[in-house]
């Protein structure tokens, strides 16, 4: 099973490709009030450079100590909401 891993901190970002606990590919940039767009440049390179399609990547998981009210954190959560969401209804969809 493919999960994402987003370690969010308030100078950089990482987010991770796993397989089973194991990284297999991330992607880094500095924190610049510019999440969103960075967020999804990095989840649609992840998949492409590692032949997946969004439905592959069935979790996404927020690690941060920044507290709840920075807007990025919010941003972040609400992406791994609605990115669950939305391959968890692709799925029931192809059934």
């Amino acid at each position: 099973m493919y999960s994402f891993l987003l370690i969010l901190t308030k100078t950089d970002a990482r987010l991770e490709l796993m397989r089973d606990g194991q990284v297999l590919a991330e992607k880094s940039w500095a924190e610049s009030r510019d999440l969103g767009r960075q967020l999804f440049q990095g989840i649609e390179a992840l998949l492409s450079e590692n032949n997946l399609n969004p439905e592959d990547v069935t979790d996404f998981r927020l690690e941060t100590a920044v507290s709840d009210n920075f807007t990025s954190v919010k941003i972040a959560e609400t992406v791994a909401k609605v990115y669950t969401w939305a391959v968890s209804e692709a799925k029931t969809d192809k059934k």
